[in-house]
């Protein structure tokens, strides 16, 4: 070793011993200025020693000073205060100590004032060797000093030998405690490093892509203003715009992405399982050719080394992240060995009947036989530099949390193979890990009926999934406003507030906290009714819902759900086709006709039917000659700007024909969206605004809010007719016609929740049913329409849902009659509804027997 290096390590090492001291050195510091001058009074005076010195303890207590004022150093004097804190230390306590033990004739006071001195100079120093350097020596020149000072041999007059395995015992022992807190107190260092640099490495790929993202942003905006330039309008083409929201939607999921192998790698240091809630139904061929090209590789002929052949495609459930972050791992690792002769790396997959498996297979120097079942362990590195050992431990986790196992097998000097086997899609283990996946799934289920909630919320249980129950479309509003859900089941007739009108309030955003607009427009919303399926299917998607599902729903149907909203990697649309505008017309009012061209194109999709105009001159003209149903309006226009133009139309003075002028929907076309302007719009009259360039989602979410579903609600037919008493005897008739139960419905239900089930949804049903008529007799007695129609909605919902066919059907008819209103005399149908209710009820209880 040179003298050199000799240096820099022990200068390394009083570097250490400072930042171990650190926290405390002020504290020391201040103990020293005042304990060193005070305890002279104490054995003075107090209880007097055969010795003591005032002016060495204030020498020692100036010593102190320093430590005291250490935060405050000039930056010269605390670059070598290391070193001075090792001397200062070494003097103020086993120099000081030693030599008044000497003096003192070591007698029990100084014996145990020795003692606490030096365990007190062992918590502040670190290295064990150090310590015994400094011990050791200070007593030799303790015994110097005193001998040559006072010019006798040092008196060992009250010196005991018990005292020696005393000290022994305390120093050693303390040194030893001392030593094994360092190596864990270092372990633990070296451990934040390697994991800091881990985590720096996961970090590379996405911050890469985030850089070369900005790079491209670049390319897309205009040129950087130069000094002195006060233009504050700038070209940006609808393509460039597209382009920038595509590279930040890139960049934001990558960094989310990192984000969660990092969480879930410090979760897994912490003894936490890896969370389901993200797993998805993955393609193992499209997720390994994802993970081997996304992985960074230090040149373009490290990527030549590996051959992927992945034929054998199955399907998993799992993290493509997480999975991802295997493959990194076992790739990292193999690449390791890169330089190897005919160094190589395959990947294949193997389908089997309940099993699937990957393997990845290197050509390295292989794994010694006796070190293979301990390569899984936290914290073996098998000799690689710079790693912690924690990937291959994360890997293991990563894979069982997946269900499935990962092991390895090596032969040395020649390949290394590790085999990942998955439980397949279908399997009894994957059905595991959905339900763990889906108890942290809320779910909302909003039905007027507590027959159709109760059945629904049982088989969404079933699952472990989270559910609350609405009954109305307001208790829906507030339920989602306040929590945030999953997933809502949202029947689309009820009374208070409809399901489909429910929808449009939420997906609207009106009055609510800006924090929940994402969630409010990307909430899967699934419409369920008793209604026929072309009717309700137009009703949900006209609203905003995601999709519909006539009643009652099966447990195809939740599975459905949730393969499609849950454990699909592609995220559902929110609308999955465009709003129905086939009877709409649609006036588009823009001065710029590239604009105009492209929204008409997107409207004429839609099925609406566009007339343009270029000013808001023209477009007051046209709402005189045609019939309109919404007006988009561009805010500045020549001849007539939007804001005027919407201002004349609602005061409705240049119109003689046009009488809606108050109602109209007018739409706010603006390349400004600051609170300003947005002002302006309300002010003007305008309904809402846009954003130009304007998206179909944006056109899709005004729809859905301002056009209002123009179809009839069911398919009986919609005239006065059948409220005369020839036509209410006709439906009578029909209606006894009908069988009472359903048995399909019947069987589907106990095909679900067995016999029990059924049982409890009946009860349910007979009790409710029961409260409904008793509320449909008042409302007819108190000639209340509004009431009947309400109950009788309510008791078609929940007869049609637990199997009652010829209840459903009359309920049906009754609350038809009452949307008209020209019905004066229910007491026939009252009185039929007693008797069908009765026999239905007859028929419940031969079920019961015949079961």
């Amino acid at each position: 070793m040179t003298k050199q290096s000799l240096q820099d390590m022990l200068w390394a090492k009083t570097r250490n011993t400072l930042e171990h001291a650190e926290p405390n050195i002020p504290v020391m510091g201040i103990f020293g200025l005042i304990g060193f001058p005070l305890f002279f009074y104490v054995w003075a005076y107090v209880f007097p020693q055969p010795y003591e010195n005032l002016g060495f303890r204030l020498i020692i207590a100036l010593l102190s000073i320093p430590w005291v004022l250490y935060h405050r150093l000039p930056s010269h004097f605390k670059a070598i205060f290391p070193v001075y804190m090792i001397l200062s230390c070494w003097i103020m306590i086993p120099f000081f100590f030693s030599f008044m033990l000497l003096k003192n004739d070591w007698n029990m006071v100084w014996a145990i004032s020795t003692m606490a001195g030096l365990s007190l100079l062992i918590l502040l120093l670190n290295d064990w060797v150090l310590l015994t350097v400094l011990i050791v020596s200070a007593y030799a020149a303790a015994e110097i000093s005193v001998s040559f000072l006072y010019g006798s041999t040092t008196g060992y007059a009250d010196f005991q030998l018990e005292y020696i395995p005393l000290f022994l015992f305390g120093i050693v022992g303390s040194i030893i405690f001392s030593h094994k807190r360092q190596i864990a107190q270092q372990s633990k260092i070296s451990l934040l490093h390697s994991l800091s640099g881990s985590i720096a490495h996961e970090m590379r790929n996405p911050l890469s892509t985030i850089t070369n993202a900005m790079g491209s942003i670049q390319t897309i905006l205009p040129d950087k203003p130069k000094a002195g330039e006060h233009n504050s309008h700038y070209n940006l083409s609808r393509s460039g715009l597209i382009s920038l929201h595509s590279v930040i939607d890139e960049s934001s999921e990558i960094v989310t992405r990192a984000n969660k192998i990092i969480d879930s790698i410090l979760a897994s240091m912490q003894g936490k399982s890896i969370d389901p809630a993200n797993f998805k139904r993955l393609s193992i061929k499209t997720t390994t050719s994802y993970a081997i090209n996304s992985y960074s590789y230090a040149s373009r002929d490290e990527k030549e080394l590996i051959h992927d052949s992945t034929i054998d495609d199955f399907e998993f459930f799992g993290d493509k992240d997480l999975f991802s972050y295997v493959i990194f791992n076992l790739l990292k690792n193999a690449l390791h060995y890169k330089n190897s002769p005919g160094f190589r790396i395959d990947i294949f997959s193997i389908k089997g009947p309940v099993d699937n498996i990957i393997k990845i297979r290197d050509t390295g120097p292989g794994i010694a036989s006796g070190k293979l079942h301990m390569i899984f362990d936290s914290f073996y590195t098998s000799g690689k530099k710079g790693g912690i050992g924690l990937g291959l431990s994360f890997c293991k986790r990563v894979i069982e949390a997946f269900g499935g196992t990962i092991v390895c097998d090596s032969k040395e000097k020649e390949w290394t193979e590790f085999t990942i086997t998955l439980p397949d899609y279908t399997s009894k283990e994957t059905e595991k890990l959905k339900k763990n996946a889906l108890s942290e799934k809320k779910i909302l289920v909003v039905d007027d009926n507590a027959t159709t909630r109760t059945f629904h919320s049982k088989l969404l249980t079933e699952w472990k999934c989270r559910v609350d129950q609405a009954i109305n479309g307001v208790a829906a509003i507030q339920n989602i406003t306040d929590k945030e859900y999953d997933l809502v089941l949202m029947d689309i007739e009820m009374p208070v507030l409809d399901g489909d009108e429910a929808t449009q309030q939420i997906r609207s955003e009106i009055d609510t906290n800006a924090s929940l607009e994402y969630y409010l427009k990307n909430v899967p919303i699934i419409g369920i009714s008793s209604l026929p399926q072309e009717t309700g299917r137009k009703r949900s998607i006209n609203s905003g819902m995601n999709d519909f599902i006539p009643k009652p729903l099966t447990k195809t149907d939740i599975i459905n759900l949730f393969e499609k909203y849950f454990f699909s990697e592609k995220n559902p649309v929110i609308y999955e086709t465009s709003p129905c505008l086939e009877e709409s017309i649609i006036l588009l009012v823009d001065d710029n006709t590239t604009s105009r061209k492209f929204m008409s194109i997107m409207l004429e999709r839609m099925g609406a039917h566009v007339i343009q105009a270029e000013n808001g001159q023209e477009a007051i003209e046209c709402l005189e000659q045609k019939t309109v149903d919404l007006v988009f309006m561009d805010m500045e226009m020549p001849v007539l700007n939007g804001v005027e133009a919407t201002k004349i139309i609602r005061s409705g003075k240049p119109f003689t024909r046009f009488s809606k002028f108050r109602e109209l929907p007018i739409i706010a076309l603006t390349g400004n969206t600051d609170s300003k302007n947005i002002a302006i719009v309300k002010q003007s009259g305008m309904n809402a605004h846009l954003g130009k360039p304007v998206s179909k989602d944006d056109l899709v979410s005004v729809f859905c809010h301002w056009l209002k579903d123009k179809t009839s609600e069911s398919s009986l037919p919609n005239n006065h007719s059948t409220a005369n008493t020839t036509a209410m005897d006709t439906l009578l008739k029909e209606v006894e016609k009908e069988q009472i139960l359903n048995s399909e419905t019947i069987e589907m239900l106990r095909e679900t929740g067995g016999n029990e089930l059924l049982e409890e949804l009946i009860r349910i049903y007979i009790d409710d049913a029961q409260k409904l008529i008793d509320g449909i007799v008042e409302a007819e007695k108190n000639n209340d329409n509004h009431a009947l129609n309400q109950l009788s909605h309510t008791l078609k919902g929940s007869s049609g849902s637990v199997g009652a066919q010829k209840m459903h059907i009359f309920a049906t008819h009754l609350n038809h009659l009452s949307k008209i209103g020209d019905q004066k005399d229910y007491s026939q149908w009252v009185s039929s509804l007693h008797r069908i209710f009765e026999e239905t009820i007859v028929e419940f209880e031969n079920l019961k027997t015949s079961n």
